[in-house]
């Protein structure tokens, strides 16, 4: 087993002034530590120690890539970097088994730690267009979001685990309910069948694929100025990605809200006839089962007016025709 000491040694020949753990496991397959360093010269990092099904030298190897790609387009990554060795070793660590790389320690904070700061979903979605302009192609490792490949480790994907979820939570539901939630959920399986023929034929890009409040970088002016947290990046189609970024508020505020971000990226993304043909089924198929839906019908417990109205949102957002294409060919004719 290595020590602490050994193994900061490996990363950095500087002498350690100081340094403190946080232990970010996730259950039984999935143990995650960081050891943050401070040397003698007060320049800090980050060791980040991982034994589950998604971190590998080849994984952090494309996080690494995905965020100097980020980087080139002018937004705040922290480096990645391998040992003074060269490679991503693999070290034991208190019983684990464990693939190290180092970050350097962010110039900024995340926004859920500032008080206050400029808005800034309009610059991710900016980011995001950006980055699928690019298309590219250095990686098959689907992200974290993938809609019908598997990410490591997973057994489905998540929009499947949520339908299934929906699926067996009906069963309990009061008889009368029968009929239509079964409606919704053939209708579903209907849409991502129909959907499957369609989207390996979607142009692809390489994502960071995660940017919640935690991963998001301010300035201490509370202004955008980049993005971390690589572990769910990968391969993925900017539909999706955009679709499943966004999931707060009612069925019409979400809506509204993806209307938006499609408007904003369509000034610096292309979408294709493919992407446009898809989108309707994209969001069918993601959206009216998604696991904020199945919370809420949850949530409606043995109230059956409160049931049925969970039910009624979910099939007219399955049946609903929304106009996705005159917003994303919105800026077609400034490209």
């Amino acid at each position: 087993m290595n020590d602490v000491l050994s193994i900061i040694k490996m990363f950095t020949a500087e002498a350690v002034s100081e340094y403190s753990i946080k232990d970010s496991s996730r259950g039984d397959g999935d143990f995650r530590e960081a050891i943050f360093v401070t040397g003698e010269s007060g320049k800090r990092l980050v060791i980040k120690l991982a034994c589950n099904s998604f971190t590998t030298a080849e994984s952090i190897s494309m996080w690494q890539r995905c965020a100097g790609e980020y980087l080139k387009h002018g937004y705040y990554c922290p480096h990645i970097f391998a040992s003074l060795e060269g490679p991503f070793p693999t070290i034991e660590y208190k019983g684990h088994e464990c693939v190290a790389y180092a970050e350097e320690f962010s110039k900024y904070e995340s926004v859920e730690m500032v008080d206050e700061t400029e808005p800034y979903r309009d610059e991710l979605y900016i980011m995001t267009a950006r980055i699928a302009a690019q298309y590219y192609d250095y990686t098959s490792i689907p992200s974290g979001y993938t809609l019908f490949d598997l990410f490591p480790g997973d057994e489905m994907d998540e929009v499947t685990l949520n339908a299934l979820e929906f699926r067996n939570y009906c069963q309990t539901l009061p008889e009368c309910f029968t009929e239509q939630s079964d409606r919704i959920f053939h209708r579903w399986e209907e849409n991502r069948k129909a959907l499957s023929g369609m989207y390996h034929k979607l142009p692809f890009s390489v994502f960071q694929a995660d940017f919640n409040d935690t991963n998001v970088l301010v300035d201490k002016d509370g202004r955008f100025v980049g993005i971390y947290d690589f572990n769910l990046a990968g391969r993925d189609e900017i539909l999706n990605y955009l679709f499943r970024e966004i999931f707060n508020g009612t069925f019409e505020e979400e809506l509204n809200e993806i209307m938006r971000a499609l408007k904003i990226a369509s000034a610096c993304y292309r979408f294709s006839e493919e992407e446009i043909k898809a989108a309707p089924l994209i969001y069918r198929c993601v959206k009216p089962l998604w696991f904020t839906r199945v919370y809420e019908l949850k949530e409606a417990k043995d109230d059956v007016k409160a049931i049925k109205e969970c039910l009624d949102k979910m099939e007219y957002t399955q049946t609903r025709e929304i106009d996705f294409e005159s917003v994303m060919r919105q800026n077609e004719e400034k490209g």
